[in-house]
């Protein structure tokens, strides 16, 4: 692994447990686990793993995949399992499988085999699972109870990964990408009104952000940032989030833009490729009644690209838009 991605993960231990769900007892609880990868040719693969008591049984799971690239359409799938359908066990490695999908902990690489909607994803990060904590992500527990976390698993490390998705060639894809854990109680907008993501690279050059925007109306992002050089994620505040109109070839075109409140970095997104929510996939009547007690949270995926105001060669990537309706 190059030195650039190395720093203060690279001395971190693989202990025991490190992939393991932790339910709570809570009703509201849910666990996400997530790995993102950005390819050389701009393919963008995300797959996640989700344990949530929320729901008629508790202890449910969930794999969704999703690949996006500006010049194909749009692959995703999200299967659903009980809780007898997943296991975690930790020798004689870390690994957590949910049906035929698994992440496994192998020493110095992440391994990731996902396999639904009669398509394959294999994925190999070449980096240890570390658990980390980046700055101001975590969100403390409220008096109702509503907290959230978040913890690096992987750091971002270069990639290589296999698809073979219904009705196309196999592709096999190189480039870098992480793995991430996220707990929650309570529901999304107990948490945020928003949340914002980008991941983005052109080597030798990476650029990721990650901002919570809290659910008081207009409070301040908060979150952190990491890029090529620093040792470890910073903390990231004053953070402008906006959409800005602009018209061409006599249409009016509104992009996503996320501005440093010191003008080191501008972040604009182009190309819509994807959008979506999990309330829609529940069908009318089930849906409202999911949105009247949590809100729609709405994910919209974008093209987008990382301009340093030093001069740095810009960062292409994706932007990763939530808000709640």
């Amino acid at each position: 692994m190059p030195l650039m991605f190395t720093g203060f993960f690279a001395l971190a231990q693989q202990s025991t447990h490190v992939l393991q769900p932790n339910f709570l007892g809570n009703k509201s609880y849910t666990e996400i686990y997530t790995l993102d990868l950005f390819s050389e040719d701009s393919t963008f693969v995300q797959v996640q793993f989700t344990f949530t008591n929320l729901g008629v049984e508790s202890r449910n799971a969930a794999c969704k995949a999703l690949v996006l690239h500006e010049s194909k359409k749009p692959w995703k799938v999200n299967e659903k399992f009980t809780e007898k359908q997943w296991k975690y066990a930790d020798t004689p490695n870390p690994v957590i499988s949910i049906g035929s999908n698994e992440i496994s902990a192998l020493g110095d690489k992440t391994v990731l085999r996902s396999v639904v909607g009669g398509g394959r994803i294999d994925v190999t990060l070449f980096a240890a699972v570390a658990p980390r904590k980046p700055p101001d992500i975590d969100y403390p527990a409220t008096a109702s109870g509503a907290l959230y976390g978040y913890e690096l698993l992987t750091p971002w490390s270069r990639a290589q990964a296999t698809l073979v998705l219904p009705g196309r060639p196999p592709l096999k894809l190189s480039g870098f990408g992480n793995l991430d854990r996220a707990r929650s109680v309570g529901t999304s907008r107990d948490i945020c009104r928003g949340w914002v993501t980008f991941r983005g690279c052109k080597e030798p050059c990476f650029f990721l952000l990650d901002l919570r925007l809290p659910p008081q109306k207009n409070a301040p992002a908060t979150g952190w940032a990491w890029r090529t050089g620093d040792q470890k994620p910073l903390p990231m505040r004053g953070i402008e989030v906006k959409n800005e109109s602009s018209v061409i070839d006599g249409n009016e075109i509104s992009r996503p833009m996320v501005i440093a409140g010191d003008r080191s970095f501008t972040i604009t997104g182009t190309q819509p490729l994807y959008r979506y929510s999990f309330v829609d996939e529940l069908g009318m009547f089930t849906g409202s009644l999911v949105k009247m007690v949590i809100g729609k949270p709405i994910t919209t995926y974008y093209q987008a690209t990382a301009q340093f105001a030093d001069g740095t060669p810009s960062v292409p990537g994706i932007l990763e838009l939530m808000s709640i309706e």
